[in-house]
């Protein structure tokens, strides 16, 4: 039997029942994902499953009913799956659609392949783009297609980025962006206006470029206000679907790594990495190599030397896996109970060289005489936007994405180097000047200026009050455009 661990922002979605079958959709907010659990006659099928796996045990045995099916929509890039934990504990066939292949046992469906449930029907529709083996699962009950789960081929307002299945000499960008066109056309238009549409992802997750707002939809809404749907040449999708693309989390290619050879399971590693840890265990740890993730949202008591602040409440693993890579040994400082969470949250990213958190927190950490960064002041937005004393003394360093630069502009003179960009451009930056980081809310300058102290940078500002908006909007700082 799993133990369920304690999960602050895991829970339930939509709904959808009948006499003949149930549709539970989870939500699981860190990670802007969906994944569902469907039942009919006593018969469950889970569609991409997180690798927290108890809640479908839960709510299967607490409904009397067996999982026989796991169905992965693709190789997921931005999360772990718990597909082979699950079908190790309940006897599950795990399915993906055409040409998957994987290290471990899979039943790779054929295009149009119908696989029974109770009183209903699930059918693989292979929509090749995201990845090649991406499909498409539709839910078809008394001969009709009730909803479709398109995992990250279609979501709200937006489709599947193309370029996380890339193969030097054999498939670019612009291929994967073809055969997304096509799957679109010839599967998922081709669905009855009617047919509800559950997504893989909500909007905030990086495996699209600016996923709606939203939980389901409708085939009909989606044709009527998606713009990947409207009537546009190939040439025409190809240029929307790529312009402006972000680059992809550096942790997207370590996953799908292991979800095609599969992870540790959940539950076997969960007690292992959660576990207290004293001053004295923690610091071994540190002067063996381990770095040290901050999650505290509230850096005023101290900036600790050495760690890397990712905020518990400000899009964890998104930070984490952008700019620390997944091999990284880590050990985690927050409140308690925060901490064990934000260990959970990187479990389900594949970062498990995890050796615990510190028992205490900052307090216990600051009491043993734990190392502080003491020249990095935290201060007023006014106070923040002041030069006036000499102006040559300081730079502006903006962590914003290349898109945000575009649509409001900057502080004129700002250095501008993207929060992932920060550690390999190091050098760009003057070691001799006071530094004003900045971005939008003050989430990304708390992780660059961490980053800039582990470098050696001493003379560091930042404000908690806000970002180049609010600057911006009571005329603190001139501004240039891009």
């Amino acid at each position: 039997m799993i133990a369920a661990p304690k999960i602050f922002e895991n829970h339930l979605a939509e709904k959808n029942e009948s006499p003949d079958f149930f549709i539970q959709q989870f939500y699981v907010e860190c990670l802007s994902t969906f994944s569902y659990y469907i039942e009919s006659k006593g018969e469950v099928a889970v569609i991409d499953p997180l690798r927290d796996i108890h809640q479908y045990i839960e709510l299967s045995k607490s409904r009397n009913a067996q999982v026989k099916w796991i169905f992965e929509t693709h190789f997921h890039a931005d999360f772990v799956s718990g597909h082979r934990e699950l079908a190790n504990l309940t006897g599950a066939t795990i399915v993906y659609g055409p040409t998957a292949v994987a290290s471990y046992p899979i039943k790779e469906a054929k295009d149009g392949e119908l696989i029974p449930l109770g009183n209903v029907q699930i059918r693989v529709d292979h929509t090749p783009g995201h990845t090649m083996e991406s499909s498409c699962f539709v839910l078809v009950h008394n001969g009709k297609d009730h909803s479709v789960y398109t995992g990250d081929t279609l979501f709200l307002g937006e489709v599947g980025r193309p370029d996380l299945a890339v193969k030097v000499g054999e498939l670019t960008v612009e291929m994967l962006a073809s055969y997304l066109y096509d799957s679109l056309r010839n599967k998922v238009m081709t669905l009855s206006d009617d047919v509800i549409v559950y997504p893989g992802h909500g909007a905030g997750s990086s495996c699209g470029k600016s996923i709606g707002a939203g939980k389901c939809c409708t085939i009909g809404m989606q044709k009527k206000n998606n713009y990947a749907l409207q009537d546009i040449t190939k040439e025409e999708f190809i240029n929307q679907v790529l312009k402006g693309m972000p680059k992809p989390p550096q942790y997207f290619f370590h996953d799908a790594k292991l979800n095609k050879n599969g992870a540790n399971d959940f539950s076997a590693i969960l007690n292992e990495v959660q576990k207290a840890l004293t001053f004295e265990e923690f610091m071994n740890h540190v002067k063996q190599g381990a770095l040290i993730l901050d999650t505290r949202p509230n850096i005023q008591e101290g900036v600790i030397k050495g760690a890397i602040n990712v905020t518990f409440m400000s899009g964890l693993v998104n930070f984490v896996g952008s700019i620390i890579k997944p091999e990284t040994r880590l050990v985690i400082i927050g409140k308690d109970g925060e901490a064990k969470d934000s260990i959970i949250r990187l479990l389900r990213i594949g970062y498990d060289n995890i050796f615990g958190y510190l028992e205490g927190g900052f307090e216990a950490y600051k009491n043993n005489g734990g190392e502080l960064a003491t020249q990095v002041q935290l201060v007023g937005l006014e106070e923040f936007c002041n030069i006036n004393d000499n102006p040559d003394d300081h730079v502006f360093v903006d962590v914003r994405g290349v898109v945000e630069l575009r649509e409001t502009g900057f502080v004129k003179g700002a250095i501008w180097i993207a929060l992932p960009e920060i550690e390999g451009n190091i050098d760009k930056i003057p070691k001799d000047k006071k530094l004003h980081v900045y971005c939008k809310s003050g989430w990304r300058a708390k992780i660059a200026m961490s980053i800039l102290v582990r470098n050696g940078f001493e003379r560091i500002m930042i404000t908690q009050d806000g970002g180049f908006e609010d600057m911006w909007g009571k005329k603190l700082i001139e501004k240039d455009n891009m």
